[in-house]
């Protein structure tokens, strides 16, 4: 049995989108489909140019079966968050003595979004060491990131 993910609603929308891209990318390939395999070649199997165009619908498709997959697998929402503790969706800034401050979002099991500026944090998932480590801590407890420790200062 597979892991059902908590998946933020931002997150849903996107891939949601992009399923309707991908969808609408596939369905448009059917006039190239029809011009490739009617060209004139020497065998049937020496159309390079339907194989190509074979190709690119394999990839887009893989695309949109993972996001169908996923998006099947999330829970209609996600756990409500306790006050005070960091959780799914929460901003956390991290403080060193050293007065380096580091910031990141935390979102679900799942997200396109992973590395990625997020006004001023890095959105990590949640199944990274660092969220995990994150995950249901405190204002004023200590967090270790690669050699530093940091104090968590606030939790939006």
């Amino acid at each position: 049995m597979q892991k059902e993910l908590i998946i933020l609603d931002e997150d849903k929308a996107w891939a949601r989108a992009r399923i309707a891209e991908l969808e609408k990318a596939i369905q448009d390939l059917g006039p190239e489909f029809y011009e490739v395999f009617n060209q004139s070649s020497e065998t049937w199997h020496d159309n390079a140019p339907f194989d190509a165009l074979r190709d690119r619908q394999s990839v887009l498709d893989a695309e949109l079966q993972q996001l169908k997959r996923i998006i099947s697998l999330s829970l209609p929402g996600r756990p409500a968050p306790k006050p005070g503790l960091v959780g799914l969706g929460s901003e956390v800034v991290l403080a060193a003595s050293s007065g380096t401050r580091r910031c990141y979002f935390i979102a679900g099991d799942w997200t396109p979004h992973a590395g990625q500026q997020k006004g001023s944090a890095i959105v990590v998932s949640a199944g990274t060491p660092l969220a995990k480590q994150l995950m249901g801590k405190k204002i004023g407890d200590e967090v270790s990131v690669g050699r530093t420790t940091f104090l968590v200062k606030e939790i939006q």
